[in-house]
């Protein structure tokens, strides 16, 4: 049984990463999700304009729980940008959000 907690319409967090080239990148990507005991559903990866373009989806997580993950993964120093989508709701880092209020 799904938690309530879960993205109700959709209870899949698709996450998009953009990162540096590097044979750990991957590894320590699917790390997080390791640490919490999860496989997964997709891995998707490819190099594009000297850039490692990388999509997962996991199934299972909050929107909290996703955000965690999220944030954890921008503060990896081969990751440039995570863009995360929870059914039809996308997150904004914290950076983003504080100048989007600041406009």
């Amino acid at each position: 049984m799904k938690s309530p907690e879960s993205c109700a319409s959709a209870p899949v967090s698709h996450f998009d990463i953009v990162a540096r080239p590097d044979p750990q990148t991957l590894a320590r990507l699917i790390n997080y999700f390791a640490q919490r005991a999860l496989i997964p559903r997709m891995v998707e990866a490819r190099e594009a304009d000297g850039m490692m373009l990388v999509r997962i989806e996991q199934e299972g997580l909050s929107a909290h729980e996703a955000g965690i993950v999220a944030d954890k993964m921008r503060n990896n120093w081969l990751v440039e940008q995570v863009g995360l989508r929870c059914g039809n709701v996308h997150q904004l880092s914290l950076s983003e959000s504080a100048v989007a209020r600041a406009a």
